[in-house]
């Protein structure tokens, strides 16, 4: 299994806060999956992040698109990266 970092900003549109419950949602079954290590938005609310564990960028990509914010296009910017930790450690 691979980790990946997801960065990305929001777009203007009521559906952030009219969806907020859906993605949070998404992302705690995520959790339960064992696909999320974690997540949540930057201290500015301007963007957030998310990391994943998935067997490749493909998987990943198939995670990110499943979330209602990627969906309702709530999010921009994204980008979706690997990340090889090097120092400390993350659990699943």
């Amino acid at each position: 299994m691979a980790l990946f970092v997801l960065t990305y900003g929001y777009n203007d549109t009521p559906l952030r806060s009219e969806r907020r419950d859906d993605h949070v949602a998404h992302l705690e079954q995520l959790r339960a999956e064992g696909a999320l290590v974690a997540a949540g938005p930057l201290a500015d609310r301007s963007g957030g992040i998310v990391i994943l564990e998935a067997e490749d960028e493909t998987g990943a990509k198939v995670l990110v698109e499943r979330d209602p914010f990627t969906q309702l296009d709530v999010t921009k910017d994204r980008k979706l990266s690997e990340w090889n930790v090097t120092v400390g450690s993350l659990q699943g």
